[in-house]
């Protein structure tokens, strides 16, 4: 299917050189997630965990019992086996998040990332452990605590990572099929990564074929696996709503809206940030940190609801200047981690030490890109940035939590971790330019601070200080 001289070495090579730091990764996690605090799911975790169990109904076992319109089968069906061994021997449910969690953050971390790093920037060796100890490192430091729950995040961004290698070190019609079926199933575990999917095909499109025939056949293979995992969407669509269609319907009966995306773009409008806590000296479950300018915005245009997406996109052509701002703020605020966990058990603490941390990783990133030779880039690389990015752009609109933009956050870890050149070290740098680089990074990190600052002090029941 490909020409021999533009293969790959084996996936296997690399799986073997990857495999002693997988391991010790995933054994970090075991031994760390029954010690983390929590003892049971909450929300969204407990929604997905519960759902699980609908395809069981009336003592029959079938797809077509699942009747959640929120949310995609896929993810809820690969819980299903393990709420089976639950319900049997009442395990508590958070011991199988912790399992699963713990294999999710090994593979990921440590296999998946720098593997597709590998491929993508066409190195021939896997790369060193001290990189990708460091990018595991930061994983677990900034994200630990959600591998406690079965949040669709990483799962949705590990599956579409995997489509993506996939693409890039297999050959064969078979392995397009199964990185459609990525594809697809990133999509229905988590909706928004449905704008990634014409630029993944364009990334199967510019793969050097050895002709046109195959490059049609790998095209029609990766449709017919997106099928293979639509599929049942839709017969469950049809019927359990009477929706003749494979997309995820992200229906809520309950909303004015009836569609869950646009009532989070009006809230979107209020909130320059949400997130939950658990913490009960704090009067709401929710902390929305208040945007003043969107709030002011929904009164002036007498705002209760967007009936249709032209509607929003029409308010944003009307007001650029105050939605350049309101993007950029949510931007800023998506990546600010606070937290390395969804659910916060202590609001009122100091996060000084994680956010320094995380204003510094941005800058080492900013480095490197700043050294990067783009031009250099062929259009196939550029494509699978495209992948993994352009699915936070529907973020942008909605009240921001950090883990919406996961896709961005991982990708300035690699950046740092696997892209920093080898000869930066002090000892090869002026003095001069160091001097440079240092205050630049003191100036840097100190507006990053001033931001966060400025952001949590609009939390809505009391401003917070980040120490």
């Amino acid at each position: 299917m490909l020409p021999s001289s533009v293969l790959p070495r084996p996936a296997g090579h690399a799986f073997r050189e990857y495999r002693p730091l997988t391991l010790l990764i995933l054994v970090v996690y075991l031994v760390y997630l029954p010690f983390s605090g929590y003892t049971k799911m909450y929300y969204d975790a407990l929604d997905y965990w519960f759902i699980s169990i609908y395809f069981h109904h009336e003592g029959s076992i079938s797809l077509l019992n699942y009747h959640n319109s929120l949310r995609g089968y896929l993810l809820p069906l690969l819980l299903f086996p393990f709420r089976i061994v639950q319900f049997y021997t009442d395990v508590p449910p958070i011991v199988f998040g912790r399992l699963l969690g713990a294999v999710s953050a090994a593979v990921g971390f440590g296999w998946l990332s720098p593997a597709l790093w590998q491929v993508v920037r066409g190195r021939p060796e896997p790369l060193g452990w001290p990189r990708r100890l460091a990018f595991a490192a930061l994983g677990f430091v900034l994200w630990r605590d959600y591998f406690n729950f079965t949040l669709s995040d990483f799962p949705a961004l590990w599956v579409l990572g995997l489509g993506l290698l996939l693409l890039h070190r297999f050959r064969g019609l078979g392995w397009m099929v199964a990185a459609g079926a990525c594809m697809a199933a990133a999509y229905n575990i988590r909706p928004s990564y449905l704008i990634a999917a014409p630029f993944f095909l364009g990334v199967q499109l510019l793969a050097p074929y050895a002709g046109t025939r195959p490059r049609l056949l790998g095209t029609a293979a990766l449709v017919l696996g997106a099928g293979l995992v639509l599929g049942p969407q839709w017969a469950i669509n049809r019927h359990q709503f009477g929706q003749n269609t494979p997309v995820v319907l992200s229906y809520i009966k309950e909303l004015e809206t009836n569609n869950l995306y646009r009532e989070k773009m009006k809230w979107g409008l209020l909130h320059q940030k949400l997130e939950t806590s658990l913490d009960r000296s704090y009067p709401d479950q929710m902390l929305i940190f208040r945007d003043v300018a969107g709030e002011q915005l929904i009164r002036n245009e007498h705002i209760t609801w967007f009936d249709s997406y032209a509607d929003y996109f029409w308010l944003v052509l009307r007001q650029p200047l105050v939605f350049s701002k309101m993007y950029a703020q949510r931007l800023f605020n998506g990546l600010d981690v606070q937290y390395p966990t969804p659910y916060i058990t202590k609001i009122y603490v100091s996060t000084l030490g994680l956010a320094g941390l995380n204003y510094t990783v941005w800058f080492g990133a900013l480095l490197v890109v700043l050294h990067t030779r783009f031009r250099r880039w062929p259009l196939r690389q550029w494509l699978v940035l495209a992948v993994l990015l352009v699915p936070c752009l529907p973020m942008l609109p909605m009240s921001m939590e950090c883990r919406f933009l996961l896709p961005l956050h991982l990708v300035l870890y690699a950046t740092i971790c696997f892209g920093w050149p080898a000869q930066w070290q002090p000892i090869n740098i002026g003095r001069r330019q160091l001097l440079t680089v240092a205050a630049a990074y003191l100036v840097f990190v100190a507006l990053c601070f001033y931001a966060s600052a400025s952001a949590q002090a609009t939390l809505e029941f009391g401003p917070r200080s980040l120490w």
